[in-house]
C-alpha cells in the first residue's frame, strides 16, 4: 500500500502538468500546447503547472489503496473459478 501511494505521488508529478495544459487547451482551442505551456510558465511559474497537485494526490491515493488489493482479490478469485484461464 505504501508503494501504491508513493507511486501515485510520483505519477502525479507528470499527470498534473499535462492535465493543466490539456484543460487550458480545452478552454482556448486555438492556442497550441507549446504556447499554453510557455504562457503558463511565464505568467505563473512552475507553480502554475502544478495547480491542483494536492487535491489530485488526495483523490488518487485512496483510489490506489482500494484498486490494487481489489485487483489481486479478483484475480485470485477468477483463477479459482476458471482454472483453465490461469497463466
Amino acid at each position: 500500500m505504501v508503494a501504491a501511494s508513493l507511486g501515485e505521488v510520483v505519477a502525479c508529478l507528470i499527470r498534473v502538468p499535462s492535465e493543466v495544459v490539456k484543460q487550458r487547451a480545452q478552454v482556448s482551442p486555438s492556442a497550441g500546447t507549446f504556447r499554453i505551456l510557455s504562457h503558463t510558465l511565464y505568467h505563473e511559474g512552475i507553480q502554475g503547472l502544478y495547480r491542483g497537485y494536492k487535491s489530485t494526490v488526495l483523490r488518487e491515493i485512496p483510489f490506489s489503496l482500494v484498486q490494487f488489493p481489489l485487483w489481486e482479490f479478483l484475480k485470485v478469485d477468477l483463477q479459482l473459478q476458471l482454472p483453465h484461464l490461469s497463466m
